[in-house]
């Protein structure tokens, strides 16, 4: 039999030369723990109480200061006893192994509550390293918690990706409210159809249902609020995407869809009633086309050559592209499926589009202001060669010059507006 506090017969002390190594031995055994740390279900950890109160100055008030918990055991019912299992690894051997993404938000969510600041930027590291559509809603709920903006940009540019396939997941139910208006407000996230948002809405209302809870169309409309209700862009359906997609949720009166109806085939929103749940601004869209000859094919025919890109890799379709006059870009032919987005020269998504083919047709078509610069970012879905130029160009189409510094083989289906 072991003695206790031996390794190999002789006193851990004497075996054991770095303080890292004592400090592990200490973690893993327990020996000298003054601190039982129970958990839901009955889980305990033993810690020791100066390692704590030295790493956290949260615990340093709990466990040392004038009002401190005197016994041998600390309660602690809302902590996930995995995820401070974690904590507790870094607290003692300034490292962790994070398995998830979802264990990593877990572990960052207590750093914060615990002020452990050195562990919370390790777990804020590895989310930024690793995070995946399925985990994209998730961290953004945790950044706004804490005010993480740049987990929240991260988490944005994700979402910009494909906005479709994040706001159809289940995990939108999970969102709080605060952080579904602030997505649902925003004009940077471009969704192929303003029904993804409005079924986005419809998964969140249902999820805070009771379970006594009758799920009506009136309970859900109850629990998603008129406030969320207004920020639908409702007139950027087609009539016939209002009637497949909302009017069969109940979740609008038959008057209200009326009025709505109405107003997508062009009646004048000023004689719709005050109280119809509509948001009447078109954020920035760009109109509907008026006459199919008014799309100008604008073909980018570059000597270069061939290079080999792997799935969901950052490439740069066209960079410092300007046009001298204000035009819209309706239309995109890469030749490959993916996520292109548009991007003003702050590194802004203006406009985006996802493919399952080689065409993409923005929704929200990019407006191409008279001499500011963008670039266009494609995101294939899997592994793809590209022929890329090695000098921009000038393309002449319309009334205007389209002019770029770099590129790739592309072409441009370009709007020019005529006045009305």
């Amino acid at each position: 039999m072991v003695e206790k506090g031996t390794l190999g017969g002789q006193p851990w002390q004497m075996v054991l030369r770095g303080n890292m190594e004592c400090l592990e031995y200490l973690h893993t055994s327990g020996e000298y723990s003054d601190l039982d740390i129970i958990f839901p279900g009955g889980v305990c950890i033993k810690a020791h109480r100066l390692i704590l109160s030295m790493k956290s100055p949260v615990f340093g008030a709990m466990l040392m200061g004038p009002m401190a918990t005197t016994g041998k055991q600390l309660n602690l019912p809302e902590d996930p006893h995995e995820a401070f299992q974690k904590l507790l690894d870094h607290t003692y051997l300034d490292r962790m192994d994070l398995e998830s993404v979802e264990e990593a938000l877990e572990v960052y969510t207590l750093a914060h509550k615990y002020l452990m600041e050195p562990a919370g930027k390790t777990c804020l590291q590895y989310i930024l390293s690793n995070l995946r559509e399925e985990t994209t809603l998730a961290a953004l709920e945790t950044s706004v918690v804490h005010g993480d903006k740049e987990l929240k940009d991260k988490c944005i540019e994700m979402l910009s990706r494909d906005p479709d396939a994040v706001m159809s997941s289940e995990t939108v139910s999970h969102l709080s409210k605060e952080t579904l208006r602030d997505l649902l407000k925003r004009d940077d996230i471009c969704f192929s159809s303003e029904a993804v948002p409005f079924k986005a809405l419809i998964t969140w209302g249902r999820a805070q249902l009771g379970p006594e809870e009758e799920p009506s169309g009136s309970a859900v409309r109850q629990k998603i609020g008129d406030d969320l209700l207004k920020k639908v862009r409702f007139l950027n359906m087609s009539s016939d995407e209002f009637v497949e997609n909302v009017v069969g949720t109940d979740v609008l009166t038959h008057t209200e869809c009326f009025h709505i109806q109405r107003a997508i085939d062009g009646a004048d929103l000023s004689t719709l009633p005050e109280d119809t749940p509509l948001n009447p601004t078109r954020g920035g869209l760009a109109p509907k086309l008026r006459e199919k000859e008014e799309l100008y094919w604008c073909p980018l025919y570059l000597p270069g050559s061939w290079a080999d890109y792997t799935s969901s890799s950052e490439v740069v379709l066209c960079e410092g592209l300007s046009s001298d006059a204000t035009i819209q870009l309706h239309h995109m032919y890469v030749g490959h499926s993916g996520t292109l987005n548009i991007m003003d020269d702050e590194g802004k998504t203006i406009s985006s589009a996802t493919s399952n083919d080689a065409d993409f047709t923005f929704t929200r078509p990019a407006v191409l202001r008279k001499d500011e610069k963008y670039r266009v970012v494609f995101y294939p879905r899997e592994d793809v060669g590209l022929l890329r130029g090695h000098s921009g160009g000038r393309e002449r189409f319309g009334n205007a010059t389209l002019s770029f510094s770099r590129g790739h083989h592309c072409e441009f289906y370009i709007w020019e507006p005529t006045s009305s």
